[in-house]
């Protein structure tokens, strides 16, 4: 029976610098396939993801499914981090301020800003940003 080892924990800031790949590729990754992004293209953007973040800590050689993974639950983490605030927020609005920065640029990245305002209409940007994650779910299960 062999036994896997498991890889250490994601520091901060790999999770800020994976956030901030993100940020800088988000065209690709998210762009649909229709628009003139193919899914060779969204390959090569987690490639060049996964070697960046490889380059600047070379201690924990992550793979792309880790750096996947984890982005997914970067922005898991946020929406609740964004639903606890708004339950704690009461009637008060939210600023980005209250928020981590790694949550801070996933915000940024999967355009959630929209889910910082406290009316009652956001049900529709959780089923944009469900639906978002289902994409990139779909992405890696098809590739």
């Amino acid at each position: 029976m062999s036994t896997r080892k498991r890889r250490p924990n994601w520091t901060d800031q790999e999770c800020l610098l994976l956030a901030q790949l993100m940020q800088e590729r988000k065209g690709v990754i998210r762009g649909k396939c229709s628009t003139g992004v193919s899914i060779q293209d969204k390959r090569q953007a987690w490639e060049e993801i996964t070697q960046a973040i490889n380059a600047a800590f070379p201690q924990i050689q992550r793979t792309v499914s880790d750096c996947n993974k984890k982005w997914e639950n970067l922005l898991a983490k946020s929406r609740e981090e964004i639903k606890r605030q708004k339950r704690q927020a009461g009637t008060e609005g939210l600023s980005l301020d209250q928020f981590s920065t790694v949550t801070q640029v996933v915000i940024s990245v999967m355009n959630l800003s929209d889910m910082l305002q406290q009316d009652g209409e956001n049900s529709s940007v959780s089923e944009l940003v469900e639906t978002h994650q289902n994409r990139y779910i779909f992405f890696f299960l098809c590739a």
